[in-house]
């Protein structure tokens, strides 16, 4: 497992989700999208059965405040971070 990887959830709109996870990608950062809107719950399992280090939330209330929650599954620590400083926080995270 690269310590790099993450998952993008599709927790709110898909397009938004798909375009932040191409700038993850773009950044160099391992990526992989939950295949359809689901609970979040399912999601996190989903992202711990596969090792996942971290995944990235995208809702309706992070989007408004311009955020996306980032979770260590590792630690189970969450934290919002400005929606243009995703990739380097991920970068400094691992």
């Amino acid at each position: 497992m690269r310590a790099e990887q993450l998952r993008s959830t599709l927790a709110g709109e898909q397009a938004r989700s798909i375009r932040l996870a191409q700038e993850l990608r773009g950044a160099g950062l391992h990526v992989d999208l939950y295949p359809e809107p689901d609970k979040l719950g399912k999601q996190f399992k989903y992202a711990a059965a596969r090792g996942v280090l971290f995944v990235v939330v995208m809702g309706d209330e992070e989007r408004e405040r311009g955020e996306v929650a980032i979770k260590n599954m590792r630690t189970g620590e969450q934290q919002s971070v400005k929606r243009d400083a995703v990739a380097a926080q991920l970068q400094k995270s691992h």
